[in-house]
């Protein structure tokens, strides 16, 4: 959905990246506020301006930040992994799976998110209260990221995926009706009706009232939700399909296989070497005891060419396994889209699986 991202920072453990989205918000956002204090503050010289643009749009995308950290140690209390938090062009969002322990603390880990922009809307408009008097530049500044966070708290809780609000509500829903499913699909045509609101709200802006830039922006927010809150209908039926099918409806060829006995050295020769960051099955007695990779066996046979693959075994317990009739549905969770799966039958191998392949399947399945 959006472009690269690059790790800046890691919290508790958490990493914090960037998306190079975000860059252009950054620095959109800095050279309008360095454009509002010149105006509103002439006595101020250009570069103190620009310093309390930088100052503001530091403290407002700190609070971006703060308001995802919120989600992260919510989920983290409930017992449930964190993989990051990234900024992006229209905020941020933090990768947990907030679902898998229940409605109650999903609808918890959402709702923490607007009650910290709420507090920290009450913050800096306390701290804008207090230096109006002998500062009017801070105070704007406060007061400009004060009102920022109550706006991002009010909107965040608008009851539409993909926004905390939608979490919210698809939680209340799946409490009441028992059906996950249910509770995402509500949420995300709520979503849809509040994408295709805000859309009708910028056609308003645009045109009635003659203010382009607010109607462009509004239009961009309600396509990127609406767009999100059909990704979000599509995924279930994408998971009912998923849930009929099985890893030998979708399975590919397995891969070459290398005879535990073979030497490392011919090894690297005829299957590793320009294969650098592939992995290859093991195979004894017919069975797949563990894999090799052009790391592993050259870090052995650096030291003795002639030593048997099995010495420089990554073991299966760090292999990714399948069985040809599991369900499409869990194997899809432990995949993710860009890992792959050997596909075992008694330990023999019949096949591989790709997050990749079963996403392809599911999707053009008819």
């Amino acid at each position: 959905m959006f472009g690269r991202s690059w790790k800046v920072a890691t919290v508790g453990g958490i990493p914090v990246n960037v998306d190079s989205s975000w860059v252009w918000i950054a620095v959109f956002v800095t050279w309008t506020l360095w454009e509002q204090f010149s105006v509103h503050y002439p006595n101020v010289s250009s570069n103190a301006a620009l310093g309390f643009a930088v100052f503001a749009a530091a403290l407002f995308f700190g609070s971006v930040f703060l308001h995802e950290l919120a989600h992260a140690v919510a989920a983290r209390l409930n017992g449930i992994k964190v993989l990051g938090i990234t900024l992006v062009v229209f905020g941020g969002f933090t990768s947990a799976r907030s679902e898998e322990k229940g409605p109650g603390p999903a609808f918890l880990i959402s709702a923490v998110g607007p009650g910290m922009s709420l507090a920290l809307g009450g913050l800096f408009w306390a701290l804008a209260k207090a230096t109006d008097t002998w500062s009017g530049p801070l105070s704007g500044a406060l007061g400009y990221v004060g009102f920022i966070n109550f706006l991002m708290a009010g909107f965040n809780v608008l009851p539409g995926l993909p926004l905390d609000g939608g979490r919210m509500l698809q939680a209340v829903t799946w409490r009441i009706t028992g059906n996950q499913n249910r509770g995402t699909r509500i949420a995300s045509r709520a979503g849809m009706a509040v994408g295709g609101l805000l859309i009708c709200l910028a056609a308003y802006e645009s045109v009635a009232l003659q203010d382009l830039f607010r109607g462009i922006w509004l239009g961009i927010i309600g396509v990127f939700i609406l767009q999100a809150a059909r990704g979000s209908e599509q995924s279930i039926r994408i998971r009912d399909r998923l849930a009929g099918g099985t890893v030998a409806d979708v399975m590919t060829a397995p891969p070459p296989a290398i005879p535990a006995d073979m030497t490392l050295s011919e090894a690297l020769d005829r299957f590793l070497r320009g294969h650098e960051g592939e992995a290859f099955p093991v195979l004894a007695a017919g069975k797949v005891i563990g894999m090799v990779s052009f790391g592993s066996a050259r870090e052995v046979g650096a030291r003795d060419p002639l030593r048997p693959v099995r010495d420089a075994l990554i073991p299966l317990d760090n292999v990714l396994i399948a069985a040809p009739d599991e369900r499409l549905d869990t194997v899809s969770d432990r995949l993710g889209a860009g890992r792959a799966a050997l596909v075992l039958r008694d330990g023999e191998l019949v096949g591989a699986v790709s997050g990749r392949g079963v996403y392809a399947w599911a999707t053009t399945l008819r």
